[in-house]
């Protein structure tokens, strides 16, 4: 479904640049600034969520974890999976 939207007291010089761009663009006036919104909204909705993702960062302390500790993790889960793999291979479950 969809509904018609008027946009009314649009100074000319700015009608006649949004009428030059959709040209350019070879689109008409009304699909050229149905974009516009479309692509405001994104642009608001994408904001929106970096900023409850900030929020959160935020609202959470640091834990502590150094990169060393993390990069030893993985290599020790990386060891354990080529173990279990190795075996899995000779046939011991």
């Amino acid at each position: 479904m969809s509904t018609n939207l008027k946009i009314s007291s649009v100074d000319n010089a700015l009608a006649a640049a949004a009428k030059a761009e959709a040209a350019r663009r070879h689109l008409s006036l009304s699909d050229y600034l149905k974009e516009l919104v479309e692509k405001d909204l994104r642009k608001k909705d994408t904001t929106a969520r970096r900023e409850r993702l900030f929020a959160e960062i935020r609202a959470n302390p640091p834990l502590g974890i150094h990169s060393e500790d993390t990069l030893a993790a993985r290599d020790e889960a990386r060891r354990d999976s080529q173990l279990s793999a190795d075996h899995r291979a000779d046939g011991i479950p």
